[in-house]
């Protein structure tokens, strides 16, 4: 399967499958999984033919996702002041595969 489309909210396959982020935030935090910066950082992605088992595995500051030959990061963001959570759930076709941790970013304006 190869990746069909990124947006700021997901990582959509060309099977209907999506990687997807998920954070229930307090008043003042945003995190956040940049998907976009997969593009951006790997230019050989888009024509990348995944095995159909994704693996997915925690990292500093985000999380990496791809099959046994290949591994792609994606980093996570806590845009904040400070006070709340910098963790975020990540989903692979509508299932939690894992938790992780995001970079505190910048201070909540």
């Amino acid at each position: 399967m190869k990746i069909h489309k990124v947006t700021e909210c997901a990582i959509i396959f060309d099977n209907d499958k999506e990687i997807s982020f998920e954070h229930e935030a307090d008043c003042c935090e945003y995190n956040y999984a940049d998907f976009p910066q997969v593009i951006e950082n790997n230019s050989d992605i888009l024509d990348y033919d995944f095995e159909n088992n994704l693996i997915f595995e925690k990292c500093d500051d985000g999380f990496r996702f791809g099959d046994s030959r290949r591994m792609y990061f994606v980093p996570c963001y806590s845009e904040q002041n400070g006070y709340y959570s910098t963790d975020v759930d990540i989903y692979y076709d509508g299932e939690h595969v894992l938790n992780t941790d995001c970079e505190y970013k910048s201070d909540w304006s």
